[in-house]
């Protein structure tokens, strides 16, 4: 009668450590997805994009472009952690140069906005600084980590703006449409 108890007990023993093994190994591999998912879904948008003359008279005047920049993680499964993203910012092709910004936690349901500021001399870009409405182009890239995932990563967004109103005419970069205010 104890060998019977003794199989039993063995293979229901059996049994729980295979079922605790299994459960295991697809929780890791949730996690780990859902790791890779944040980090790979990071995008840029531009809320807000503005310019202004500061000093001189035309054809050499100087101008300052103000543009804010949301960092979404699209999965909002987990935060993910952003190295210094460096910025480079063009206008109608012509570039303005490129800001190194602090590293951030954009955590779930949530995002990072910084403010990038470049400065331009009319006389080199007169078509580019005088027209009214005009297409800024972004890219970031930066070492983005969640969980046990990291990899270096580059996200890119387009838009025009119309600097008399410093409102958005289009934005041709990715918005699913779920967002909310960071």
């Amino acid at each position: 009668m104890n060998a019977g108890i003794f199989r039993l007990t063995r293979r229901l023993s059996i049994t729980i450590l295979l079922v605790a093994i299994i459960a295991g190994a697809v929780l890791v591999y949730v996690y780990y997805s859902m790791s890779v998912a944040s980090v790979t879904s990071v995008t840029i948008d531009e809320v807000l994009a503005d310019r202004n003359f500061v000093s001189g008279a035309y054809p050499n005047r100087n101008a300052t472009f103000i543009i804010e920049v949301q960092v979404w993680s699209n999965a909002q499964a987990l935060s993910v952690r952003l190295g210094n993203p460096i910025f480079l910012a063009n206008v109608d092709g012509v570039p303005l140069g490129n800001e190194t910004l602090d590293g951030g936690t954009i955590l779930p349901r949530s995002c990072l906005t910084y403010n990038l500021r470049f400065n331009i001399n009319e006389s080199k870009n007169v078509g580019t600084i005088s027209g009214n409405g005009n297409n800024v182009f972004l890219a970031m890239t930066t070492f983005a980590q969640s969980g046990p995932y990291s990899q270096t990563i580059s996200a890119s967004n387009g838009a025009t703006w119309n600097w008399t109103t410093a409102t958005l005419i289009v934005n041709s970069g990715f918005d699913p449409g779920f967002k909310t205010p960071c």
